[in-house]
């Protein structure tokens, strides 16, 4: 998408901003940022912000192909309580993805065993592939990063995140901006 805005405006430069929602809805609010990528529902709503949904997508579990497999052998899903005495790789406070899965966790009535925390995506997908522990992760991203990890789907009801795309409602986002975000809508 980004080399698809990239060819057809060549003269605009991107800055790109990699956090949690909790850390772009900030961003936006006091200006730093004209489009921001969150997850909803917003950690704490904001009449400020007008959000349009993008997608919605299936949360996984990855782990190592060298450690044995979460829930057991020959296991084609997994449940959320199935990770219970499992070590977990969590992201950073401010990532969604580390509230929705303690949440989770605690909705089955264990607290997680967390193994490593602190890092974004890139580094919990290396965490997990050097077999430090399994992560809850975007179908997407796991499908994305490749060689080196094992992709447990999660059984039903499973979990699930939205995307959005946010800026302020009191100001117009400048045209390159709305540029971008009218090639987001339509892809």
């Amino acid at each position: 998408m980004l080399r698809a805005f990239h060819d057809r405006y060549p003269g605009i430069r991107l800055l790109i901003e990699e956090g949690g929602s909790h850390d772009l809805v900030r961003e936006l609010a006091r200006g730093a940022l004209d489009l921001a990528l969150v997850v909803l529902p917003l950690p704490t709503p904001s009449p400020a912000l007008t959000t349009v949904e993008l997608l919605r997508e299936d949360l996984v579990v990855v782990s190592s192909p060298e450690a044995p497999a979460p829930g057991g052998r020959g296991r084609r899903s997994v449940r959320i309580g199935d990770l219970e005495g499992e070590r977990l790789v969590m992201f950073r406070h401010g990532y969604d993805l580390r509230e929705l899965t303690v949440a989770a966790c605690r909705a089955e009535g264990f607290e997680p065993d967390l193994a490593v925390e602190g890092g974004e995506m890139d580094a919990v997908l290396g965490f997990v592939r050097a077999g430090l522990g399994v992560a809850v992760v975007p179908r997407m991203v796991a499908t994305r990063a490749g060689h080196g990890l094992r992709v447990t789907p999660l059984a039903r009801p499973g979990l699930h995140r939205t995307i959005a795309l946010a800026h302020r409602s009191d100001v117009a986002p400048p045209r390159a901006a709305r540029e971008l975000q009218r090639m987001l809508l339509e892809r």
